[in-house]
């Protein structure tokens, strides 16, 4: 399947080049304060939605989580900025939006575009902390390099049945010996999108990066440090070791239903050709219940798969007597949709794909609770700069969460903004307390082609767009006027940085 890059963020990477001409590094240069936390845990999950045993998903088996959640805050509205890996993962790191970083494809690293941005392991670096990356943290790995004290290479393996393999390795030879082009010979290297083989949690890539973090935790337990610890899965391929697939029954997935919104703009959708990569999946049209209820398992177990080993690196840090003075967070970098909507994946602006999980963790903060209060992932630079006795940069286009640490229960902020592109065309939609709008605007004339409004008090997947109601029309545009503002709001710090 062929890419590329879209036309609005080929607009925004060569306005970013030049607003960022001048280094900003000298902002982190500041110190600690007496009695801040010392240490910083961040857990980066890839593909995780907000369904755990926290989140009230009795069935999904998440212990670890959900001993993390006890002992922190839960997020029950938190949002990421754009539901794909590179760009979502760059705004956490810079703490702006992708408008700001000019990142919204997800091909191109951050320092490619911008050499001198502020980024988390660059602040934390500058302050004389360890900095350390395990497994997938940025998308692109060789991102940020010089700002990471430690960072080495993680394991590549998908699969480990050598059965698996075999049939990979034979589709390969396959596509060389019939001269195929680029993209089929790579759509012959892909293996299924599931996979359940009897083996220790070593033997896939994420139980390597586990203990990676447990090693350099002892190593560095004498000295601050800001670790990001990188899990990949539950993202396709659906592969974990066997007894993690046990822990569930193939028949409780219930298949969703498959009936898109009434009236939404073909522009939401996607054909999610991320997982029609793999192979044995249809190259068009739906899938069957069977194969949905595969995935759906494959899912699961691979979610308990990451939390066995966010318990284990957890595990190392109690072990340690590290616990109190750490500040551990974890994240879901965006939702995934399992067959709702007939759609699989992410790369949409649903609900579905905006929402994610968020949990954090202070000592001497609120424990055991949860909020309500609609957060962004923008909103974490700042929140750990702050809780470590630093100052924010003011680069940082989110805000602190630490008010929310304090007292769960307040209002934070009117509302959290994704947006994603569709060719020359970007979808920015503004998330409130009970509604999702969204416009999707043209890149060179900045006119709305197309508008979704979603009820979002009673369910994740609403079943009508209601932008075309005459009885939401005073609601459409109070919003539109909302949206607007946010996005001057966005322009005017950008300008500010001139």
């Amino acid at each position: 399947m062929k890419h590329s890059i879209p036309t609005v963020c080929i607009l925004a990477l060569s306005v970013v080049a030049v607003l960022f001409a001048s280094p900003v590094v000298a902002q982190a240069e500041v110190t600690t304060t007496p009695n801040a936390t010392k240490n910083v845990l961040v857990f980066f999950v890839d593909d995780l939605r907000p369904e755990l045993g926290c989140y009230g998903v009795e069935a999904m088996h998440s212990p670890s989580i959900d001993a993390l959640a006890s002992e922190g805050l839960l997020f029950e509205h938190a949002y990421c900025q754009q539901a794909l890996c590179a760009p979502s993962r760059i705004s956490m790191m810079t703490g702006q939006y992708p408008d700001r970083t000019g990142i919204c494809d997800l091909f191109t690293p951050l320092r490619k575009v911008n050499k001198t941005a502020m980024t988390l392991p660059l602040y934390f670096q500058q302050r004389g902390y360890v900095t350390a990356s395990f497994g997938k943290v940025y998308h692109h790995r060789r991102d940020d390099q010089t700002s990471w004290s430690e960072i080495p290479t993680p394991p590549s393996a998908k699969y480990a049945d050598p059965v698996t393999l075999a049939a990979i390795d034979e589709r390969v030879k396959d596509a060389k010996a019939q001269k195929l082009d680029v993209d089929q010979t790579r759509l012959a290297a892909k293996g299924p999108p599931t996979e359940c083989f009897e083996i220790d949690d070593e033997g896939y890539r994420d139980g390597v990066v586990a203990r990676q973090a447990i090693e350099s935790l002892r190593r560095n337990q004498d000295k601050p440090f800001f670790m990001c610890v990188g899990f990949a899965k539950p993202h396709l391929p659906f592969a974990a070791p066997k007894r993690y697939w046990d822990l569930y029954e193939r028949d409780q997935f219930q298949i969703p239903s498959r009936q898109r919104p009434d009236g939404s703009p073909d522009l939401a959708f996607t054909v999610w050709g991320e997982l029609r990569a793999y192979h044995g999946i249809p190259q068009d049209g739906e899938l069957s219940d069977e194969m949905t209820r595969e995935l759906m398992h494959g899912y699961a177990a691979s979610v308990s798969f990451a939390d066995a080993q966010v318990g284990k690196v957890m595990a190392e840090l109690d072990r340690l007597h590290l616990r109190d003075d750490t500040l551990v967070v974890l994240w879901g970098d965006h939702g995934f949709k399992l067959g709702e909507y007939g759609l699989w994946c992410k790369h949409t602006n649903f609900e579905l794909d905006a929402h994610v999980p968020l949990i954090i963790s202070a000592p001497g903060n609120m424990s055991g609770k949860r909020t309500d209060a609609l957060v962004e992932i923008v909103d974490l630079f700042p929140t750990l700069a702050s809780m470590t006795g630093g100052e924010v940069p003011e680069s940082c286009d989110g805000k602190s969460l630490r008010p929310l640490l304090r007292n769960p229960d307040q209002n934070f902020k009117p509302y959290a903004l994704t947006q994603y592109p569709r060719g020359s065309t970007m979808g920015y939609s503004l998330r409130n307390d009970r509604y999702r709008y969204t416009e999707w605007i043209q890149a060179g004339t900045k006119r709305v082609v197309a508008r979704e409004l979603y009820d979002h008090r009673d369910t994740k997947t609403p079943e009508s767009n209601l932008a075309s109601s005459p009885e939401h029309k005073d609601r459409i545009s109070r919003l539109s006027q909302q949206l607007d503002a946010a996005r001057r709001i966005e322009n005017t710090n950008v300008n500010r940085k001139k």
